[in-house]
């Protein structure tokens, strides 16, 4: 699916934090296509309409790569927990509220081995 199709589909909150990502890897940048296309819309990201976000994405979708092999590399572990999680949900049937006393209890049981691993070394 195109990014513009996404975009006309996606809510405010999803959007939001999806323009914050891409205004942090923006502001690192120097890249004068974007620059051009931020000063067309008052520089402010949000303000921009989804055919134009996607030109500013094409343009720094290889950054955008890299800052999520980055998030992903350094997040492993917590990735790892979530796999898990989702993995024991065959069904589908968990309640966010219960995916997060499931993601709770089990950061605590790995901080808690990793506790007691250090006090017997």
């Amino acid at each position: 699916m195109k990014l513009l199709k996404v975009l006309d589909n996606t809510n405010t909150l999803v959007k939001n934090s999806f323009y914050k990502i891409l205004d942090n890897i923006i502001e690192s940048l120097d890249n004068h296509e974007v620059e051009e296309i931020l000063n067309d819309n008052n520089r402010n990201i949000k303000n921009i309409d989804n055919e134009n976000i996607s030109k500013v994405f094409k343009l720094i979708k290889n950054d955008f790569k890299e800052k999520l092999n980055y998030d992903i590399e350094n997040n492993l572990s917590q990735l790892d927990v979530l796999i898990d999680i989702i993995i024991r949900d065959g069904n589908c049937i968990m309640s966010r509220e219960w995916f997060a006393q499931l993601y709770k209890k089990e950061i605590n049981s790995i901080s808690g081995h990793t506790i007691q691993n250090w006090r017997l070394s």
